[in-house]
């Protein structure tokens, strides 16, 4: 007869290998996720839409948009950052109150806790996050609160910034 020590010594590896199993295979069927968003063009220059210009050639984002989603009736503001705030928040962009286009650093007054983005939220569920571009949404650019990583020029078109802008 085995000890009811020896069952448990045998039982709770079991069971953690079994959850780990469980998690891994969760892990391996959620989707990856890759969402490039861009402003200030046309769409016609990029060659996967349709009345694409004839010049217009992006073979690598045709390939992309060929296996993914394509979102063919967006709207964009005329200005870039509160078009960021909505494709960010799924607010429109009067709702967004806290990243106006106004003062010399524009989105410094985004609070987090009243308007996470969409990466937070997906963070918080397991994804690696990243932002590669302009931003402009407060002065920390949201680092390790709403992305992983970052490449960001973060310096608004605003006279008190002409000399770091880039």
């Amino acid at each position: 007869m085995i000890p009811s020590r020896a069952l448990v010594r045998l039982f709770l590896p079991c069971v953690f290998l079994a959850c780990c199993g469980s998690l891994l295979r969760a892990a391996e069927s959620r989707p990856n996720i890759l969402f490039i968003y861009t402003d200030d063009h046309s769409y016609r220059t990029v060659s996967c839409y349709e009345h694409a210009e004839s010049w217009a050639e992006t073979p690598n984002i045709d390939r992309l948009a060929a296996r993914g989603v394509r979102f063919t009736h967006a709207y964009i503001g005329t200005w870039c950052m509160p078009s960021r705030v909505t494709m960010l928040t799924g607010l429109h962009q009067y709702g967004a109150k806290t990243m106006r286009m106004e003062g010399p650093y524009p989105g410094s007054e985004y609070d987090p806790e009243q308007l996470p983005f969409v990466p937070a939220v997906m963070r918080k569920n397991g994804y690696h996050t990243a932002q590669i571009g302009k931003w402009h949404s407060g002065t920390d650019a949201g680092f390790g609160r709403d992305w992983d990583h970052q490449i960001v020029w973060n310096r608004p078109a605003h006279p008190d910034n002409a000399p770091n802008y880039y």
